[in-house]
């Protein structure tokens, strides 16, 4: 295709963008859904539509909510009109010529970003797939019973956060021992496919139309027939036992952080520290399990930047990590780890 013919698709994506970006930016729910009615009636193809535009406005929000432009609130009311402008595109698409398979499209259990994995099952319904969407946070028991009752071509994995990859690899594993392949995606499998083949499953795809791509070779797809085998560490069923008392040790430390020895943290600020502290464990453990560094040390560079944008002191979390890393002091490798993670944090 010659330059000046890609120029007006390319303008009038950018115009259609502009449009539906400004109304999700004013709030205004009825104004971004009439730009998307606009561009389905223009003839824009639905699959662009989802991903360059509903998908492409959500990842703004995101960067806006990380730099403190925007509330949580506010982020929570910009992906509900991306979810309803996901409905309206695809309720006026036409069913793909050529019928493929059914794919179950899921989110790891604890995993409550379901718009990135709701885009992907309506790509892969564009591109002739029956998808069967079962939501956010799926338990592995649910998942393994619809599996044996339905039996689908594959199942279709979402996990944005790596601290639910230990989730994410028991559901893979249910998947393999009903026969059925698990094709994964999301942030929270990195950004290639090595955790995704150390954790078993059969595809792993960077976005949702590489997903698309991909499956359009099958099916059938490759099951593995053996547990994966991960490099899991002796220490992490140790150290997940202890999680409690490692909470309570890192709850003192951080309420005399923020106010003296015998200060008891209350209301907000104990929900806001027991949360961090939660996530600190859970991305420790996380690592541990799957036996890559990576997912704990650029978890706490994150946390910094998050927290320097909001405006709020992070030095509290070094001071927790000193004591974490005191307390595992009879486990080596996760101190060694909370150590580097700490480098990771001070560095960041």
């Amino acid at each position: 295709m010659s330059g000046s013919a890609a120029e007006p698709h390319a303008s009038g994506l950018d115009r259609t963008r502009d449009a539906y970006f400004e109304a999700v930016t004013a709030m205004d729910e009825a104004t971004a859904l009439d730009v998307v009615r606009r561009a389905l009636a223009r003839g824009d193809d639905p699959e662009t539509l989802l991903l360059e535009v509903v998908a492409w406005a959500q990842r703004r929000v995101g960067r806006l909510w990380q730099t403190d432009d925007w509330s949580v609130a506010r982020e929570h009311a910009a992906t509900y009109m991306g979810e309803r402008a996901t409905a309206l595109i695809t309720e006026h698409a036409t069913e793909a010529a050529t019928p493929r398979g059914v794919v179950v499209v899921v989110c790891a259990d604890g995993e409550w970003h379901s718009l990135p994995a709701r885009l992907m099952g309506e790509v892969l319904r564009l591109r002739g797939w029956r998808v069967r969407f079962l939501g956010a946070s799926v338990r592995t028991r649910h998942l393994a019973l619809h599996l044996q009752e339905y039996s689908p071509d594959i199942v279709a994995l979402s996990c944005s956060l790596p601290s639910r990859l230990i989730a994410a690899h028991g559901m893979i594993e249910a998947a393999r021992r009903t026969g059925v392949p698990v094709i994964v995606g999301g942030a929270g499998f990195g950004a290639d496919g090595t955790l995704a083949e150390r954790m078993g499953a059969s595809l792993w795809a960077a976005t949702a139309t590489e997903a698309a791509d991909l499956l359009e070779k099958g099916p059938p797809f490759p099951v593995r027939r053996a547990p994966a085998s991960l490099p899991f560490s002796d220490e992490y069923t140790p150290i997940l036992r202890r999680r409690k008392a490692l909470m309570g040790v890192c709850l003192r430390s951080a309420e005399e952080a923020h106010g003296g020895r015998g200060r008891v943290l209350e209301g907000p600020d104990l929900d806001r520290t027991v949360g961090e502290l939660a996530h600190i464990l859970d991305f420790l453990l996380a690592a541990l399990y799957v036996g890559d560094d990576r997912v704990f040390t650029r978890f706490l560079e994150w946390t910094r930047v998050v927290m320097e944008s909001h405006g709020a002191p992070w030095g509290h979390v070094v001071g927790v990590l000193v004591v974490l890393e005191s307390e595992l002091f009879d486990h080596p490798e996760a101190a060694g780890l909370v150590a580097r993670g700490r480098a990771a944090l001070r560095q960041g």
